[in-house]
């Protein structure tokens, strides 16, 4: 099966009918220990559906085993001689069906996990375009990383609907030397932006900021790269680049992605780390 761009229409609801409803929930502001970072980090922003697997040690792969946090370097997923073993097969049925069971929305879209420090924005009211203009800025560094050419179609668009509520939206498109295409699609809504509370510690200690509520099922931030291609390695590298590049309290979550012979669990991308909803169990 290919794996498809988001296109505006995988990634991007469309709301029918009603008025867009205010965010429910604030997120945790401390580390809660029993769970992965993961989970701590989507819970930080509200997204509160998410949970983790818990899975015996003697199934996680050896290569795996040491890593902290189940923090993952992305070369792994991109080595085509571990990718080749599904994933779901390699930890058992626990880890890739670890959200299944998620209520509604939550584990099936992109998600931009993200606290925008006081100290680099004028005001609350801007905080989301310095957040549109970071993530620009880092998945075109990725681009360059990774030689694909491309440029952005529109950044930071501003668009007011009754149905759909005020947003702003970004589209990057590029080729790859393969012929590949790939790209990222951005939507923001400035009214999920939060007064300002400190940072949780586990994300940056000591810091004033916004959070980025990611909570509702229409209004929650986009964060949605793709790269069209029967394999899954070229997405993986191409979202892992993008995260190395991005600030140091911006994350995004991917849902489960499948293909023909590969399989990829629900990922976090911290900096070029993959982190797992996973926990071990002695």
């Amino acid at each position: 099966m290919r794996f498809m761009k988001p296109g505006m229409a995988s990634f991007t609801p469309v709301l029918a009918i009603g008025l867009l409803s205010g965010c429910a929930s604030s997120g945790i502001t401390k580390e809660n220990p029993d769970h992965s970072r993961a989970w701590n980090l989507t819970h930080s922003v509200a997204m509160t559906d998410l949970d983790d697997s818990t899975v015996p040690s003697d199934q996680i792969p050896s290569g795996l085993r040491s890593t902290l946090d189940m923090a993952i370097d992305v070369s792994y997923f991109v080595n085509s001689a571990t990718l080749g073993m599904s994933l779901g097969d390699a930890f058992g049925l626990g880890l890739v069906g670890a959200l299944l069971n998620s209520k509604k929305s939550h584990g099936e879209r992109s998600t931009m996990v993200a606290w925008i420090p006081a100290d680099d924005v004028d005001s609350r009211e801007s905080a989301h375009l310095w957040l549109g203009d970071a993530v620009k800025d880092a998945t075109l560094q990725a681009m360059d990383t990774l030689g694909i050419e491309g440029e952005p179609e529109f950044h930071n668009e501003l668009t007011e609907s009754f149905w759909h509520g005020t947003f702003t939206e970004t589209l990057i498109t590029g080729v790859s030397v393969d012929g590949t295409e790939c790209g990222m699609y951005m939507k923001l809504y400035p009214e999920t932006v939060s007064e300002l509370r400190t940072i949780p510690d586990f994300i940056a200690p000591n810091i004033q900021g916004y959070q980025v509520i990611a909570d509702d099922e229409y209004t929650y931030p986009v964060l949605a790269p793709w790269c069209a291609s029967e394999k899954l390695d070229q997405y993986i590298e191409f979202a892992g680049e993008i995260s190395k590049n991005l600030p140091e309290t911006v994350f995004f979550y991917v849902p489960q992605v499948e293909s023909d012979e590969q399989t990829v669990p629900p990922i976090v991308f911290d900096h070029g780390k993959a982190l797992l909803f996973l926990v071990a169990e002695d």
